[in-house]
């Protein structure tokens, strides 16, 4: 009588890792068209070597290639992937060239029912990003949720930011609203000409960013969010001219600007959000190829070459008045809407030019 297989799998990883795991076995077996079987039947710990990766390296792992191996370990949520790691040699090689980092309380595992888990969470966060740094990881993808962390101290974000390096295509920092002093995005990171043409997502919460002259190119750049951003219109104006393959621009609660202008150089942006602004008096836009756009606040907004603007979504602060901006204003910046919304109240009226839907 044969013996049963039976399939062993680390104790401490979750069953999404599992199924990813079987999944990329099945695949290799058809492609090398394997007759061998892949598990392997269960041996006893006096035939094994004993280690805590034995289990795991007699699942089928030492026959697939690297490439799969970093492939699965890619699609593990972070917090699984170092999980991984410590069950298995095969992934812990991989682990030290792990490039999508989403780095926050939730992704890390950590309970807020202890008393120092934002102390825990700006521990692992550091260990985490100068492993990687020291390791020469080329990181494809950062995000840093730093949020319930009000004490984060600014010589950690400047330790942590080194890690932008070229190659990396998503960066995204969210930091506490509420702190003693504002932290200010050192633009020296993306001076790297390198390193900033890579960029291709580009998001950021809750400082203070003033680029200069001396911004790499962000070539690659079609995502930009600033929310709770305190940034100059000539530094928006140094960012925007570096971004010439923008399509998607979300200002949000951005403090320091009065006149905001979007530039014709950007011809590639197809959406722009402007939303809560105070400061902002005036948007000027000139974007050819823009066909949404949604707005808080003063409406005072002037736009050329609006043939491809199809959606406008305007909620001005200031009421009194909107009904005659509707009326005079918008068909000459926006000839051919087709979507327009004025959150003015629940009052419908038809403002006279052509559009398939408007809401008041």
């Amino acid at each position: 009588m044969s013996p049963r297989r039976v399939r062993l799998r680390p104790v401490t990883c979750r069953s999404r890792f599992a199924a990813i795991h079987d999944a990329a076995v099945s695949r290799t077996r058809r492609r090398h068209r394997h007759r061998h079987r892949l598990l392997k039947p269960h041996t006893s710990p006096a035939a094994g070597s004993g280690s805590k990766a034995s289990s795991t390296e007699t699942n089928g792992l030492e026959e697939l290639p690297e490439d799969i191996i970093h492939h699965i370990h890619s699609l593990l949520p972070i917090q699984d992937a170092a999980h991984a790691a410590c069950v298995s040699r095969r992934f812990r090689r991989s682990w030290r060239s792990y490039s999508s980092l989403i780095l926050s309380e939730r992704t890390l595992g950590l309970d807020r029912k202890t008393e120092e888990w934002k102390t825990h969470l700006i521990d692992k966060v550091d260990k985490i990003l100068t492993n990687h740094y020291h390791n020469g990881v080329k990181v494809k993808t950062l995000k840093l949720d730093i949020g319930p962390c009000r004490d984060i101290k600014a010589s950690y974000l400047d330790r942590w930011l080194r890690i932008i390096k070229p190659g990396i295509q998503e960066f995204s920092l969210l930091l506490p609203l509420v702190v003693n002093k504002i932290y200010s995005f050192p633009c020296s990171v993306l001076s790297n000409e390198a390193a900033a043409s890579s960029i291709q997502s580009l998001s950021l919460f809750g400082c203070a960013f003033h680029p200069t002259s001396i911004l790499g190119r962000l070539r690659r750049l079609k995502s930009l969010s600033l929310r709770y951003v305190h940034v100059t219109e000539d530094g928006l104006g140094h960012l925007l001219s570096k971004s010439s393959a923008l399509e998607w621009l979300e200002i949000e609660a951005c403090s320091g600007i009065i006149c905001l202008k979007i530039p014709c150089t950007l011809q590639q942006l197809k959406f722009l959000s402007v939303q809560k602004c105070e400061m902002v008096k005036v948007v000027e836009i000139d974007a050819p190829r823009l066909c949404s756009f949604r707005y808080c606040g003063t409406p005072v907004i002037y736009v050329r070459n609006s043939s491809q603007l199809k959606n406008v979504d305007i909620s001005p602060v200031n009421l009194s008045g909107i009904l005659s901006y509707a009326r005079f204003s918008l068909p000459s910046i926006a000839q051919n809407v087709e979507s327009l919304t004025l959150l003015a109240g629940r009052i419908e009226v038809c403002v006279g030019f052509n559009v398939s839907m408007i809401v008041l």
